[in-house]
């Protein structure tokens, strides 16, 4: 999706009932992570789970591909101390190695294609330190979604108006290497999917090793 349409598509979310509600797998991640230290949100949207970090004394950087997104968080954080940055992820992060505790990543590293696919990981893994935490929440190959669309690559749609990759524990564990496995299940569920009984999303939580 362009940056336009995701600009557009924030601006129906600000109206969403979840959009200030920390997300389920924030609240359940965070049971994971080091007692304090600098986290990484990945796709930070308008904010609310970097909200949700900060609030429990995280140092929290929150970064999105949407510049209408990322002024959405910073308008709805100004008493937070939290950096948000526009960034796109299908680019070289502009981050230190080794610099978070953790990197958190809701529903955001589902949208390209193999290769660059293995890239985002690859500067995911750089940048989080020896013993941090990686906590990834992704799409589900038995989303209803699944298979429609123009097939472009193998669990990779053209959708709609984006391009979405649907994982499943074993395709998800092919992009991570050097973690201990702490959580990988087809278990996890956001707010619209809890409220209709469904729970198949892909999650991850792993320490570098």
């Amino acid at each position: 999706m362009s940056k336009q349409n995701w600009d557009a598509q924030h601006l129906k979310y600000a109206k969403a009932d979840w959009i200030d509600k920390p997300t389920i797998f924030a609240q359940y991640a965070i049971e994971f992570f080091p007692t304090t230290g600098r986290i990484i949100d990945v796709g930070c949207g308008q904010g609310q789970d970097s909200r949700f970090f900060a609030e429990r004394g995280y140092d929290v950087v929150g970064i999105d591909f949407s510049e209408r997104g990322i002024n959405f968080a910073k308008e709805k954080n100004k008493s937070f101390n939290i950096d948000f940055q526009v960034v796109d992820i299908s680019e070289p992060l502009p981050f230190q190695d080794v610099s978070f505790d953790v990197v958190y990543s809701h529903l955001a590293v589902h949208y390209f294609d193999k290769q660059k696919t293995e890239l985002v990981f690859q500067e995911l893994s750089r940048i989080l330190k020896k013993n941090g935490i990686l906590a990834i929440f992704v799409n589900s190959i038995h989303d209803p979604e699944y298979g429609t669309g123009e097939k472009l690559e193998e669990d990779y749609f053209f959708i709609g108006n984006m391009q979405k990759r649907y994982f499943s524990k074993k395709s998800l564990q092919s992009y991570i290497k050097g973690f201990e496995t702490l959580v990988l299940n087809e278990e996890g569920e956001t707010y619209k999917d809890r409220a209709v009984g469904v729970s198949n999303l892909v999650q991850f939580i792993g320490r570098k090793i």
